[in-house]
């Protein structure tokens, strides 16, 4: 029996110690302390990522569902729950934009992030009308991709009140003084032609004012990178730039600069060179409150705003795009008029000694830049998968000139008898596959590397994406639901949606 005991002591020893010694090393790692490139990681020469981000991914994908993170995406891929298109009545609409650090990176829940805490901090007075805040921060924007998500998207859910988060992701992109001050302005007067008010701030970093740092945190202002891996600190009289750059500000008078908000925190404020924990987010969206106060009517006037539709950016802002048709913004709806179009491929597989019971679906096709996109979708199970193992090949088809698309990043909602099972980005170079593991598992469960912007999963040969759990059962119908945000290039942003298709294994 005491041989019995002295085993499993052992054992429990040995377990415990190698979880405390793979924490110690992803520690090191997360702070840059293993790797030459510290802070910024190159994956495949594609995309950068933050060593902190890719130690949350390790943890997860060991403890399996983990809550270290309590994220939801809603349907159109902004964090927290659903919200609906149409404005409610006797509703004042908050929408924060910017890049991690308003999504909340770090944050422990969707209730932490500055949004959360916003919206908790509105639910708690007693207005005569409620008041909503939505969380429209994507990982890794800039101002520029601010600017485009603003104009094509956001404007059509009738904002009152928009909340600019900036200053990283331009820096580290080494974006000019003037380009930034000419996206703030052009989503300044965007907020004016369409009667709400836009707030612009300027975010903190470490080392960029005059908090006294804590050891750990001055160890994240040594490692901290621009993405051409030079030291962020050294663009520090940028920043200052930029600061300056409020003060000229042609269409809004509300602006803010938080560079100096965690001035009188002694403890651990920051988690890297410019996220922050939810004690961080909660002095900042604080400090928000009482600066939008003024942009908040004690009455509020039902369906007080008026939109014009037709107006787009000029043309010479962002030459490289060109906006979509007007009727893109109807397109955010879950069932299309048209009916998809199904192709099953039972006679020509039967030929075909590699795939199985293969089942092929042609979403109908939207315009962007005068090209005509769709999306097919194709199902099969392989001769040397077993038999709970199907694979999904997904690509995105030019046909004005029957051409693959590549760089494509995917919104993807995936519902299972009109009940949503999943949303998730997902990014490809050509043609996105991913592996499904059926079994009796009713938590669908979604693994692989993801890249830095968007938070998207991505295909790589290497570290596939799979998804597992209780999925494409027969006799069940499984809807897609895609909208596109890149394509050609993973910086050529896009809002592309309504691309449906329901498939019946």
């Amino acid at each position: 029996m005491k041989e019995n005991f002295k085993i499993i002591f052992c054992i429990g020893v040995v377990f415990l110690s190698s979880f405390l010694v793979l924490g110690l090393f992803l520690d090191a790692y997360s702070q840059g302390l293993l790797t030459s490139e510290r802070n910024i990681i190159s994956i495949g020469g594609i995309v950068d990522q933050n060593p902190k981000q890719v130690t949350l991914d390790v943890l997860q994908n060991i403890l399996g569902d983990t809550k270290i993170d309590d994220v939801n995406i809603n349907s159109l891929g902004f964090r927290g729950d659903e919200f609906e298109k149409n404005k409610p009545d006797n509703t004042f609409r908050i929408f924060l934009l910017g890049g991690s650090q308003i999504f909340g990176t770090g944050a422990t829940s969707d209730n932490t992030t500055i949004p959360g805490y916003l919206q908790k901090y509105f639910d708690r007075n007693e207005e005569s009308f409620a008041i909503e805040v939505i969380n429209a921060g994507l990982k890794g924007i800039d101002s520029r991709k601010e600017l485009l998500l603003l104009q094509n998207m956001i404007l059509d859910f009738r904002p009152d009140l928009v909340i600019v988060y900036d200053g990283l992701n331009d820096l580290r992109a080494g974006n000019s003084s003037t380009d930034i001050l000419d996206n703030w302005n052009s989503m300044c007067e965007l907020g004016q032609k369409n009667n709400f008010d836009v707030m612009i701030t300027l975010q903190p970093i470490a080392g960029f004012g005059k908090k006294s740092l804590t050891e750990e945190e001055l160890r994240y202002v040594q490692n901290g990178k621009d993405f051409k891996n030079n030291s962020l600190i050294e663009s520090f009289a940028h920043y200052e730039i930029y600061a300056n750059s409020l003060n000229k500000l042609q269409n809004c008078s509300n602006k803010l600069d938080l560079r100096y908000i965690f001035d009188n925190e002694l403890e651990s404020i920051y988690i890297d060179e410019a996220h922050v924990s939810d004690k961080g987010n909660s002095i900042v969206a604080e400090s928000l409150v009482s600066h939008i106060s003024s942009s908040i009517p004690n009455t509020l006037i039902l369906n007080q705003t008026v939109y014009n539709d037709n107006q787009k950016l000029d043309s010479d802002v962002f030459s490289e795009f060109e906006y979509v048709v007007e009727t893109i913004f109807l397109n955010f709806e879950k069932k299309l008029l048209k009916t998809p179009f199904f192709i099953y491929e039972t006679e020509i597989l039967s030929q075909d000694s590699t795939q199985l019971d293969k089942i092929t679906v042609k979403t109908e096709s939207k315009f962007n830049k005068n090209n005509e996109i769709f999306i097919i979708i194709e199902i099969y199970h392989s001769q040397n998968e077993s038999p709970n193992e199907k694979t999904i090949k997904i690509k995105t088809m030019s046909e004005t000139n029957d051409s693959l698309i590549h760089n494509v990043t995917y919104l993807m909602t995936i519902s299972k008898n009109g009940s949503e099972l999943f949303t998730n980005y997902f990014f490809a170079e050509d043609e996105l596959l991913i592996q499904v593991y059926h079994n009796d598992d009713k938590n669908i469960k979604i693994s692989g590397e993801r890249k830095y912007e968007l938070d998207a999963l991505i295909m790589k040969a290497e570290v596939p994406i799979t998804i597992s759990g209780s999925f494409f059962e027969q006799g069940n119908t499984y809807e897609f639901d895609i909208s596109l945000r890149t394509i050609h290039n993973p910086e050529n942003y896009i809002f592309l949606n309504g691309f449906h298709a329901e498939i019946t294994p």
